[in-house]
């Protein structure tokens, strides 16, 4: 008898035991670790140095690039080796670059600097021109690459002028959205506040005629003021103190408007009403980069995301990557629902690099393209960032999304099992508005600090 008990123990362990190995994905049922180690997927050249935003074309799959070469200038500003008014590429599978054409410069600058671009819903390319590097007097534009069949005709328009610093770009139905990351307004140093920026939303009704032959740009206020801004955010200090505001922009497939601040990492969405409007009042901020806990495990432990470049949704995983231009790396998230906050991990992040072995070189812009997600590296260092240098050639890497999909696979798999629901987002008011008062009471932060803060 005495044996027939000790067999019955023996099977419980191992029962147990087997149990606890398949929730923490161990023995049997444990999965091989997605490889997500980016790798070279195009080698600009030298001519190349500071490449930025990408589009795929919606009626052709073409895959288009940016190249504004801000990161090396002689001591007149002028751009070294480069059009003074930067390219733009179109960007074979193999990774291999076709000029399209030289943006037309601004006279007053004799510079362009085209970042953000998406292709909006009448074949065309829409392109922020971010002046802010050349003249921080409001000269920044939004132009049109007039496209015929999906293919530019190598005529440029400007469609929108007014703004600071043009940054991100996305379109979602007939809607164009873009980011502004600078406005001269509420900047307050002894209060934590450094500055501010926003978003701004366009039809393409209102701007079909705009730029065309007999018809000038539309000219927007300078600030939140315009009645096409739709978000508004201040700059809390945090990190290495980076003042710029939104960035990196996309949308969802619900039309949910996902943003993130490059100076401090704070991530927000702005869901349209019952009416479909898109309006100030119903931003959410989704992530309070001030409060994160950071990575808690694992080879990255302790790292936090402090600061959002671009960033990029798929609808096929539902999942927004972010590039952490500070940190050389990249993050993704689950889109939440309202009145709920996000749990950003870690993809994937290296030491500085020239970027030549694949690995990241100051992350700014992604995209899925031809079974890869491609990560565009600007390579050009603020203060207080991993990438240390300007080094020619600029480069595009790469992660097999495969890969990607088994890592979210994985994800899913453990959060299944621990029964793991997103966090509702009790510490922000139903505004849209970062809780202000998250600071004094937890005493995590000196007295003063503020967050951030619709108007």
């Amino acid at each position: 008898m005495k044996n027939l008990f000790a067999a019955f123990l023996v099977l419980s362990c191992c029962f147990c035991a087997t149990a606890v190995a398949q929730e923490r994905g161990q023995g049997a049922t444990r999965m091989e670790r997605p490889n997500v180690k980016p790798t070279l997927f195009a080698n600009l050249g030298d001519e190349n140095y500071t490449p930025d935003g990408m589009a795929v074309h919606t009626q052709t799959g073409a895959l288009y690039l940016n190249v504004p070469n801000f990161g090396l200038t002689d001591d007149s500003n002028k751009k070294i080796n480069s059009a003074q008014g930067g390219y733009l590429y179109e960007v074979g599978k193999d990774g291999k670059l076709t000029k399209i054409l030289e943006y037309p410069v601004l006279e007053r600058t004799g510079q362009a600097g085209p970042m953000g671009i998406a292709n909006g819903p009448d074949g065309n390319l829409y392109v922020c021109d971010n002046q802010y590097f050349h003249d921080k007097d409001y000269c920044s534009r939004i132009l049109r690459v007039v496209c015929e069949n999906g293919k530019p005709t190598g005529k440029v328009q400007v469609v929108i002028e007014g703004l600071k610093l043009a940054n991100g770009m996305a379109w979602f139905g007939d809607k164009m959205f873009f980011t502004d990351s600078c406005f001269d307004i509420d900047s307050d140093e002894a209060a934590g506040i450094l500055g501010s920026g926003g978003v701004f939303m366009f039809t393409l009704d209102e701007l079909k005629d705009a730029g065309t032959d007999g018809n000038a740009p539309i000219k927007i206020k300078a600030g939140p003021d315009d009645s096409h801004c739709v978000a508004y955010q201040k700059v809390v200090k945090l990190g290495r103190g980076d003042n710029t505001g939104p960035d990196g922009i996309c949308v969802d497939k619900d039309g949910n408007v996902w943003f993130g601040l490059f100076g401090n990492g704070f991530i927000f969405c702005l869901r349209p009403d019952a009416n479909g409007e898109y309006k100030k009042e119903n931003v959410e901020n989704v992530f309070d980069a001030l409060n994160q806990p950071g990575v808690q495990r694992g080879p990255y432990q302790g790292l936090k995301l402090e600061c959002c470049d671009g960033i990029c949704y798929n609808e096929k995983l539902n999942r927004i990557f972010i590039d952490d231009s500070v940190n050389n790396a990249i993050w993704m998230f689950k889109p939440c629902a309202k009145g709920e906050t996000i749990r950003p991990t870690i993809l994937w992040k290296n030491d500085d690099s020239d970027g030549m072995d694949g690995l990241l070189d100051q992350p700014c812009e992604a995209i899925v393209f031809d079974g890869k997600l491609l990560i565009v590296c600007f390579d050009w260092p603020f203060p207080g960032m991993v990438n240390g240098k300007v080094d020619p050639p600029g480069t595009i890497c790469a992660i097999d999304f495969a890969e990607i999909e088994k890592l979210v696979q994985r994800q899913e798999q453990f959060q299944g099992q621990r029964g793991n629901a997103p966090r509702a987002n009790g510490d922000r008011s139903r505004g849209g508005r970062v809780n202000g008062n998250r600071n004094q009471e937890n005493g995590r932060r000196r007295a003063g600090r503020q967050q951030n803060e619709n108007r």
